[in-house]
């Protein structure tokens, strides 16, 4: 469905600017995997604190409060690359369900977790008591980290499986 587009995409002044400078995609990739890792440790740490009952340290609001910028940062850099990566390789990644399954997730994880922290900022007593927190916290750390996880997955997985559906 996507593969006349990602054809086109992949013929524009831009597209082949991108193919033929071949430090651009190597550079990007890096660049994407430093913010795969701040998001995906970022991610962790909160749900880790989420899972686990009493845990000597910071509150989670004050973690969350820390952690939620570096995962914004982390996801605006993710994004900038990967729209490179895409413009530069379109047919790469239109092309493989691999990359619509990983963009889909995104979307999920990314609004469960706007709405996780708008909840923590609303009562942040509520969810610093281990034994007050809500009951779909466990839930939600555990969901978020599977989410995370496959994203990872995923993507890994656009490089090795995209030549099948060309």
């Amino acid at each position: 469905m996507f593969h006349p587009f990602a054809q086109w995409l992949s013929t524009t002044s831009l597209s082949v600017g991108l193919q033929e400078h071949s430090w651009i995609i190597p550079v990007s990739q890096s660049i994407h995997i430093v913010c795969v890792c701040l998001l995906f440790t970022s991610a962790l740490t909160i749900n880790a604190r989420l899972l686990r009952a009493r845990t000597p340290g910071r509150t989670l609001s004050d973690l969350t409060g820390t952690l939620l910028p570096v995962m914004r940062w982390a996801l605006a850099g993710l994004a900038f690359t990967g729209v490179l990566q895409t413009i530069a390789e379109p047919v790469r990644q239109f092309v493989t369900p691999m990359y619509w399954a990983k963009m889909l997730m995104i979307v999920i994880v990314a609004i469960m977790t706007v709405v996780f922290a708008r909840k923590v900022r609303a009562n942040a007593p509520l969810w610093d008591d281990v034994n007050r927190r809500p009951e779909g916290a466990k839930a939600f750390a555990i969901i978020t980290s599977i989410l995370w996880a496959s994203i990872v997955v995923c993507g890994r997985f656009i490089g090795y499986t995209w030549s099948f559906y060309t």
